[in-house]
């Protein structure tokens, strides 16, 4: 039997699923804010942790960089100092040098040379599409210098500097750098047409001035053969500082100065 009820008692029953669905439905919404700050807390500390670790590996990478530049750096300026010692114990003069340096950010910072502008087009009379005019391009004659006296004379080449000498006279290596313990600094030369009789001298310099000064009197004749002078700490102390020495036959210089470094160990 189905049981019936009567207008009353069913506005009851609605009211009381009306209020059910109600709570239900609030419970509902009040948790929702907390969900989403949860969720928003998340993705922002993911999103955080991402840029940590970018921002740790573009940090390594820049200083990876600096610590190269710096090093560059370095290098440069030692090289510098060494090139600026090499050309005061030629004798260059000390003004010439500095004025050269001044210049040398002014020429950095020049632009470079433009380069030369392209045929131009010339329109001809009657005739709508324009003619390629070719420019002239000079070429200057190469001048090959002639021989001077004294490549034609007496000469020295691949002068070095070496810790030695082997059984033909000739060096066992080219080193340009000693300390102030080394045992003897020797310099070496391959001498072309030297004649008999003449006198061959040395002449060891430092800070442009003579300290050391050495010949012989050779009775024959020196053509393709490795000639040497040496020093050792008995003949002069071995001062750090830029050194150089040049070797002479009759007075007159067989090749242009030789540089050399006496550094600290």
């Amino acid at each position: 039997m189905i049981r019936k009820f009567s207008p009353c008692a069913r506005r009851w029953i609605a009211a009381i699923l009306l209020i059910s669905v109600a709570a239900h439905l609030t419970a509902c919404q009040s948790s929702d804010p907390q969900l989403t700050s949860t969720a928003v807390y998340s993705e922002a500390r993911a999103g955080l942790e991402r840029l940590l670790s970018t921002a740790t590996v573009a940090r390594a990478r820049m200083q990876t960089t600096l610590d190269h530049a710096a090093t560059r750096v370095g290098q440069a300026e030692e090289a510098g100092r060494f090139l600026r010692s090499n050309l005061i114990s030629l004798g260059t003069d000390t003004a010439f040098i500095e004025d050269n340096l001044r210049q040398l950010p002014q020429l950095a910072t020049q632009s470079p040379p433009t380069a030369a502008a392209p045929a131009q087009l010339t329109p001809v009379a009657g005739d709508a599409s324009p003619v390629m005019t070719p420019r002239t391009i000079v070429t200057p004659p190469i001048v090959t210098p002639a021989p001077t006296a004294v490549e034609l004379g007496p000469r020295l080449e691949n002068v070095v500097m070496a810790s030695g000498v082997d059984s033909f006279d000739c060096a066992i290596d080219v080193n340009p750098r000693f300390s102030p313990q080394s045992t003897a600094i020797y310099v070496v030369g391959r001498a072309f047409d030297i004649p008999a009789g003449a006198t061959i001298s040395s002449s060891w310099q430092q800070a442009g001035a003579e300290v050391v000064h050495f010949s012989f009197h050779r009775e024959h004749e020196i053509n393709d053969s490795c000639i040497w002078f040496y020093i050792d700490p008995t003949d002069t102390p071995f001062t750090v500082g830029a050194w150089s020495v040049e070797l002479r036959v009759d007075g007159l210089p067989l090749a242009s100065p030789v540089a050399f470094q006496i550094v600290s160990n």
